[in-house]
């Protein structure tokens, strides 16, 4: 399936079934909301990149499986110094029509976002670090600690 960019991400199984594969890559590039990340000062940088297979498994019935890479942007919560990091989570999931135990399968098209969201929410950290050993500001002098000793009388 072609290279998309947007806001949603449709998997059209009727086009897989007329083409006589049972499975077919995908590519998209896709913009989720802003309200997606809940850490203060950070959020996506540019397009979540979203590749992966999917397979029929029935006349209404699929597995879609992939990677899904986004970056957030922002400032540490430790020291508050402009950073970035860059995430890769997988997903795979069956869906059928009407599921009413997961996701599910709607005129035999996936809606990709939904999965997608969800896989990003799930791997959206607590606190955005710019560094895993960032020792944060001191709360007396409001010394960086990663860039020099404290200031506050021991």
């Amino acid at each position: 399936m072609a290279c998309k960019v947007g806001y949603n991400m449709i998997l059209d199984l009727r086009k897989l079934k007329r083409s006589g594969k049972d499975s077919s890559d995908f590519f998209f590039e896709y913009f989720p909301q802003k309200e997606l990340v809940d850490i203060p000062s950070a959020e996506i940088d540019g397009a979540v990149k979203v590749n992966g297979t999917v397979t029929l498994t029935g006349e209404h019935s699929c597995y879609v499986e992939g990677e899904v890479v986004f970056k957030l942007r922002g400032e540490c919560t430790r020291c508050l110094k402009d950073a970035e990091q860059e995430f890769l989570a997988e997903f795979a999931e069956a869906l059928e029509h009407d599921n009413e135990d997961g996701y599910s399968l709607k005129n035999d098209t996936v809606d990709l976002s939904v999965i997608v969201d969800d896989v990003i929410a799930m791997n959206i950290p607590v606190s955005f670090l710019c560094d895993e050993d960032c020792k944060g500001i001191c709360v007396g002098c409001g010394t960086n600690l990663n860039d020099g000793e404290c200031k506050c009388k021991k």
